[in-house]
């Protein structure tokens, strides 16, 4: 592909391209009328189509081919469309870009599913945070070129209307938040499924005057695992008024990037069914109630036990890292005395009784490791005591959690343990973190962070 660096042959556009809406929006149908097909025919595939930081102009009579995926008919998108291909077998991860227009209501004429056929002769291309944009030119007050809107008197002739209509379950991909999060999806339809708002959105309404950010409102959505992603309304969106949504299910969107925080944005209510039960965190301890950390700041939090099963004075502590408090045990450098060590720090009672699908999730890392030393253990018949007699008269079994990676150097992330099943409890249960070392010349550094138990 050839280029040119800021030609002004589509200088006649306004601003750069903004995703969220502001603009209100009327609830227009979608005419149906007779059709007639463009003569044009793609000459190039849409990955071809290089684009950079900096803006460049496309000189080539070259014809793409896409599918549109966005749709400012909710308000939700503000003169500007998403484009992307039909993900295949060969190619699961669909090319995408946006063309920003200087036009509302596109939805009347490229609904999602629509085909379209792209001029990209003079049109101007870059990218911009993580997308790639086809349009015309702005230039701001600095001098700084960026791809900006098409002209309501050029559009239509770039933006070419086909006959074809698919629908969007061949357009959509089905991926986990950790998949979503990536440049190479921004602009394309995905839907997220068996995920919920946060228990702080739910309290609220989609967009929230009280947190407005730029004219709209970032919430929270959560997976089973605890992983997140932002959630944009804009104030001119249909629903920006109505209560968030509090159940637990699919979510349809498109991704969108603003710096480095990739934002999911709805296109209508309708692209949010959250119909199932939602998950209820039933006990949650991240430790950051702990007034005093550091050495010998043993954890006595209120319900809790930090039990030294063999005498020695160490058990765990509360530290402090880079803001972030959590559970910590080493035996390292302790005396001979103690170095047989059997230490357990165990939750206060959880009541399961009337849950279904409970399940544990923690965090952890294991620093200086030379043999794994933690693992854990839940009881229903332990009565809470912190008594090393009470702690050995319970009856207690191993769970299958898993654990960071045995490591000498010391991880930056805590590494999540997952779901660990406890569908099979009733009644209330205690989880106990049992630390073994010391005589079997194990002293790696444990910390644990953020236990949840949840259910439906």
């Amino acid at each position: 592909m050839k280029t040119t660096f800021f030609k002004p042959v589509l200088a006649l556009t306004l601003l750069a391209s903004t995703f969220v809406g502001c603009v209100n929006d009327d609830d227009y149908d979608t005419p149906q009328v007779n059709c007639i097909e463009t003569t044009l025919v793609k000459t190039k595939e849409v990955a071809e189509i290089t684009a950079g930081s900096t803006v460049a102009q496309y000189t080539q009579d070259d014809v793409i081919e896409a599918y549109v995926v966005s749709s400012d008919k909710g308000g939700n998108f503000f003169k500007s469309i998403s484009f992307q291909t039909i993900p295949t077998t060969a190619n699961p991860v669909p090319s995408a870009f946006s063309v920003p227009v200087d036009v509302t209501s596109t939805f009347i004429t490229f609904e999602p599913g629509r085909k379209v056929l792209i001029k990209m002769k003079d049109l101007y291309t870059d990218v911009s945070n993580g997308g790639r944009r086809f349009g015309g030119l702005f230039v701001n007050s600095t001098g700084t070129a960026s791809v900006g809107r098409l002209a309501p008197a050029l559009y239509r002739s770039v933006l070419n209307k086909a006959c074809t209509l698919v629908p969007e379950d061949q357009l959509k991909r089905t991926l986990t938040i950790p998949q979503l999060l990536n440049d190479a999806n921004i602009n394309t339809l995905v839907e997220l499924e068996n995920v919920q708002f946060s228990n702080q959105a739910i309290t609220t309404t989609y967009y929230d005057a009280n947190n407005d950010l730029g004219g709209a409102t970032n919430h929270l959505l959560v997976d089973a695992d605890g992983n997140t992603v932002i959630f944009r309304t804009s104030s001119f969106a249909n629903f920006a008024s109505r209560p968030v949504a509090s159940g637990r299910g699919k979510v349809r969107g498109i991704l969108t990037k603003f710096g480095s925080d990739y934002q999911f944005v709805a296109r209508t209510e309708e692209d949010i069914k959250l119909t199932g039960p939602r998950l209820v965190p039933l006990f949650s301890e991240n430790f950051e109630g702990i007034a005093n950390t550091g050495n010998n700041q043993f954890i006595a939090l209120p319900g809790w036990s930090n039990v030294s099963m063999n005498g020695g004075n160490e058990r765990w502590e509360a530290r402090i890292f880079s803001g972030n408090k959590y559970a910590q045990f080493s035996p390292f450098g302790l005396t001979p005395a103690e170095n047989n060590v059997d230490t357990r720090l165990i939750t206060p009672g959880i009541n399961l009784t009337g849950t279904t699908g409970a399940f544990l999730r923690f965090g952890s890392k294991i620093g200086f490791a030379n043999g794994e030393a933690v693992t854990v253990w839940i009881s229903t018949n332990y009565n809470g005591s912190g008594l090393v007699a009470d702690v050995n008269a319970a009856t207690w079994t191993q769970l299958p959690a898993t654990f960071a990676p045995q490591t000498t150097s010391f991880p930056t992330n805590f590494t999540s343990s997952g779901n660990v099943d406890l569908s099979a409890y009733t009644g209330t249960v205690y989880i106990s973190f049992r630390y073994v070392g010391g005589t079997n010349n194990i002293t790696s550094t444990y910390q644990i962070d953020n236990i949840e138990v949840i259910a439906q």
